[in-house]
């Protein structure tokens, strides 16, 4: 490989430099505000639109499949014609997809403005941190830099569901990609000014590299999604899990052969680098699947307004803000990489397990220990996990391991509202209808209930008495719904725990070198 050359990067200025990050951090929170704003929408949209439980998991989605399918290659084009000017188009596209969102009147036009600010997000997280990487260039300093980086998604996730409740208390659904338009245009306009171009010289194009790995991902992505509504056995999805082994085998086969890889697989050779990609993924999973299961739990059981929801979740996002920065200036040094990252998984999966403590009446009392824990744990591992990977590898591939970082971590954005979110909206009604049946309902009027229900719809139209057992039975049903989901999450992020602890070093080695991470 041939070194890197940041053009102008290293050279940049103290003040200069922090203008910089403050600009692509910017973008990060912009790309973060958009999943925990809209997941505080789902409730308006689902009325307003009345769509099918399994779409309203579409709307959500769309933005994590386009992350994950591009992203990777975002992060290559960014090395080649420049990260400043990729991180730009980025920009560019995620405004014009939250333009487009403002103006949906369909689930299918918000579905699509929701892929086209993907697009948007999958060029700028990546070149974010690349250029990160490229403007500090020393070890200790790149790795509080990019504790600010991360901590800015922090901020994002936190901000959104703040932003989405209080235009929701005045506004329609619209208004709350508004925000979106605000953050991306002020990117958009400042990045040309403050951030310092910097591109991988000698790098070439790897255009079946490109291809193959868009198609890879998109097919698992689309699999894994659309899977837990239909089933994981039906044709369209076997079909989609077979384009994926094809095009994970040819992906290999291309990339080891190439000499200058868009994702240089031998990286993965290394434990610890492998090990940190799991992390990534895992931890976002379970931060992204808390956020998703409590805004759920506390609009359908505890009938919170949009406003209270994004108030209530700050004991997750505050402290995941506060100890990122911590995590990153601070205990790197003084209790190391591996125990951090460790814990943060241990508490994560403590704090969706504590959950379960939560019962049908909705309170807040038994919900918010278990959002702190959970939010702790996410910031001791965030920033260290993201600095390892980028530490891990020479400069030349700097980019290169942002991409695969942010690829890693967008997976798990993906996995946590599709999986823990399948779950919930899967297990719903068949709890309900379990719950109506030995109330003395007749089946078939459950199965209508149900359906009215689950579309969006309530008990007013039912009669006194029957009305006050779906009353009854709703929350018991969506609270059990939400139950299995924490079960599930708390208990995957324990076990991610152990090869973590395992396998993450504190001195992380690739390709040649060798730094302190």
């Amino acid at each position: 490989m041939t070194t890197s050359v940041p053009t102008q990067a290293s050279s940049v200025g103290g003040r200069s430099r922090r203008l910089g990050l403050l600009v692509v951090c910017l973008g990060v929170m912009m790309a973060f505000v958009d999943v925990t704003s809209t997941i505080s929408a789902l409730g308006d949209i689902q009325t307003d639109l009345r769509v099918t439980a399994s779409t309203l998991v579409w709307i959500t989605s769309a933005y994590s499949l386009a992350v994950v399918s591009f992203v990777m290659s975002a992060g290559t084009f960014g090395d080649l014609f420049g990260r400043r000017r990729v991180f730009s188009l980025g920009a560019a596209v995620f405004l014009a997809g939250s333009v487009l969102a403002v103006f949906a009147d369909s689930a299918g036009m918000l579905i699509a403005a929701q892929a086209t600010a993907g697009l948007g997000g999958a060029a700028v997280l990546p070149t974010s941190l690349a250029i990160v990487s490229a403007t500090f260039t020393d070890p200790h300093e790149r790795t509080a830099a990019i504790g600010i980086w991360a901590a800015c998604s922090g901020v994002g996730l936190a901000v959104g569901p703040i932003l989405a409740g209080a235009l929701l208390e005045h506004f329609s659904w619209h208004a709350v990609y508004l925000a979106n338009i605000v953050i991306a245009g002020a990117a958009l306009l400042l990045a040309p000014v403050f951030v310092t171009e910097s591109r991988h010289p000698a790098r070439r194009p790897d255009l079946a590299g490109l291809v193959l790995g868009t198609v890879m991902t998109a097919s698992a992505t689309y699999a894994i999604i659309q899977g837990g509504s239909t089933g994981y056995t039906e044709t369209p999805i076997i079909t989609m899990y077979v384009v994926f082994a094809t095009s994970l085998f040819l992906f290999v086969r291309v990339e080891l052969r190439n000499p200058d890889p868009m994702l240089d697989l031998r990286l993965f050779r290394n434990a610890s680098f492998s090990a940190v990609m799991g992390v990534a993924a895992i931890s976002v999973f379970g931060l992204v699947g808390v956020a998703l299961l409590s805004v759920l739990y506390m609009e359908r059981v505890g009938r919170t307004s949009p406003l209270d929801v994004g108030v209530r979740l700050l004991p997750l996002f505050g402290p995941f803000l506060l100890v990122t920065v911590i995590a990153a200036r601070v205990l790197v040094r003084r209790i190391g990489l591996t125990p951090l990252i460790a814990a943060g998984l241990v508490l994560i999966g403590a704090g969706s397990l504590a959950l379960l403590a939560t019962d049908a009446s909705g309170g807040y009392g038994a919900m918010w220990p278990g959002l702190l824990v959970a939010g702790v744990g996410a910031g001791l591992l965030t920033a260290p996990s993201t600095a390892a990977a980028v530490n891990s590898v020479p400069p030349e591939q700097e980019g290169m391991a942002a991409a695969a970082v942010n690829m890693a971590r967008q997976l798990g954005t993906v996995l946590g509202p599709s999986v823990l979110g399948t779950i919930v909206t899967s297990r719903f009604p068949r709890n309900l209808h379990d719950r109506l049946v030995e109330a003395d309902i007749p089946s078939p009027q459950a199965d209508k209930i149900v359906a009215g229900v689950s579309h969006g719809g309530g008990a007013t139209e039912l009669p006194a008495s029957l009305a006050r057992v779906v009353g009854t039975a709703v929350p018991r049903a969506f609270t059990d719904a939400v139950h299995l989901g924490n079960l599930i999450g708390g208990v995957v992020l324990i076990v991610m725990a152990v090869p973590a602890a395992m396998f993450v070093r504190q001195k992380v080695h690739g390709a040649g070198s060798s730094t302190e991470a």
